[in-house]
């Protein structure tokens, strides 16, 4: 019986992939505008932005291109699927997670002939560190979109109950570690406070920032192996075990049902947590009474944040190269990036241009879903903290890799040993270390024999 249903298993999936395979190739028109498939991934009402502002303009600025529209479901299955089959879209969105595997297997075409080309742009009006994962073998494989930085979120009204000063750049990791204790409220004393005075998400995500503000590393330098089992890595942890309180408000997101530090700070039951910046219109919306600002992380050794991106690959299959190009410079424009962030305000954008444009403080939102940021003040309270973080340097992107994901998985249960079982930092990190770099050879190895 077992046999059986491995066998129709088998055959369900060789008859998608022939079905895949099978389905008719466009062939270039002979006359006419040429086609371009766009695919995105996203919340679906970004998909207003593209459909009703980006791709009208576009196909006035260029009468011989047409842009089709697909935003999928199940991405990374969905491109991969589909250019197996040889019709993957020709610009794809995709992701500082998942975008140097794909880089690596040869889904995205090398773009650095259009970059320095008579129709490029300028490689210096992008934030450095976003072109550092897009490079493979001495080329560029994508056009930076945006940058997502991790921030302290605080709580103002329970700072000015504590009577404390908000936080800022300045702040360091004793500050955190005070101001958290402070801040916490256990008034029956059973353990489990009413306000916990700091919260994090309990997986090796929080554990990024205090391993590089520890002076720490993800990667050796031709990253090919994972070095966080460094004396700075197991101090990071051991502080970052140090700040944890409650197994009640921290324990993982399934066990809570889902539910993530941002929903206790949007309750009040938490005065300060880390998050992303793609964040922030969530939390104004769902909690329109909550005052809180964002601020730089505090600093350890040095101060540093974390970060992930978006960018616009080319697919190497395409038809159409040129055209493709044509449109992924319009949407990496100074422009398109300032429109982004001023109706969803997620994720900074890309280019300095951008980032010091007037343009980038102007955030209108969209009405009835994204709440914009009415006044200069709002502004500075809730989005001046990125412009510093970014002019200073004080991020970084060292962690993507087409590894990420085995790295990732063993760091997890590493720092779930020390926070949960009161394993020895250093010892469970090293273990996740030597549990990796097996499998980044084996994966090297495979890699070695595909090609």
């Amino acid at each position: 019986m077992i046999r059986f249903l491995t066998l129709c298993a088998f055959l369900l999936l060789v008859a998608r992939a022939a079905w895949v395979a099978s389905r008719p190739k466009v062939d270039p028109p002979t006359s006419g505008p040429v086609v371009i498939e766009l695919s995105v991934f996203g919340m679906p009402w970004e998909n207003d932005l593209y459909k009703n502002i980006y791709i009208p303009a576009f196909e006035r600025q260029n009468p011989g291109i047409k842009v089709r529209f697909h935003h999928f479901e199940d991405y990374g299955n969905r491109i991969k699927l589909s250019y197996a089959g040889d019709i993957a879209p020709d610009v794809m969105r995709e992701g500082s997670d998942g975008g140097p595997l794909w880089i690596r297997r040869g889904i995205n075409l090398p773009l650095d002939e259009f970059i320095d080309g008579p129709d490029g742009i300028d490689r210096n009006d992008f934030i450095p560190i976003l072109w550092d994962y897009l490079r493979y073998d001495g080329k560029i494989y994508g056009i930076p979109q945006d940058i997502n930085i991790v921030g302290l979120f605080f709580n103002k009204d329970l700072f000015d109950k504590a009577k404390l000063p908000y936080p800022d750049a300045s702040w360091t990791w004793s500050d955190l570690k005070a101001a958290a204790d402070k801040l916490t409220v256990d008034s029956d004393g059973d353990g489990h406070p009413e306000v916990l005075g700091f919260n994090l998400s309990w997986n090796d995500w929080g554990f990024r920032p205090f391993l590089y503000q520890a002076g720490g590393r993800f990667w050796s330098e031709d990253g090919t192996q994972t070095v966080y089992d460094s004396p700075e890595a197991a101090k990071a942890l051991s502080f970052m075990k140090g700040m944890m309180r409650s197994y009640t408000l921290t324990q993982s997101r399934t066990q809570r049902g889902g539910l993530g530090p941002d929903k206790f700070f949007e309750q009040g039951k938490v005065a300060m947590y880390f998050d992303g910046s793609w964040i922030t219109p969530s939390i104004k919306k769902n909690a329109p009474k909550l005052r809180f600002g964002v601020a730089p992380i505090p600093r350890g050794e040095k101060p540093m944040s974390v970060s992930s991106s978006c960018f616009w690959g080319i697919s190497s299959k395409t038809r159409h190269p040129k055209e493709a190009w044509k449109l992924v410079k319009f949407l990496s424009s100074t422009e398109a990036l300032v429109k982004y962030w001023q109706v969803l305000w997620v994720a900074p954008p890309s280019r300095w241009s951008s980032l010091r444009s007037a343009g980038f403080r102007n955030v209108t939102g969209v009405e009835g879903r994204i709440p914009g940021v009415p006044t200069q003040a709002e502004f500075e309270e809730k989005c001046g903290w990125i412009s510093q973080v970014l002019e200073n340097g004080w991020t970084t992107m060292e962690m993507c890799s087409p590894y990420i994901d085995r790295a990732s998985l063993r760091l997890r249960e590493a720092v779930d040993r020390v926070l949960l079982e009161g394993a020895d930092p250093q010892v469970a990190l090293h273990n996740a270390a030597v549990a990796t770099n097996k499998q980044i050879r084996q994966a090297i190895e495979a890699e070695g024999l595909r090609r």
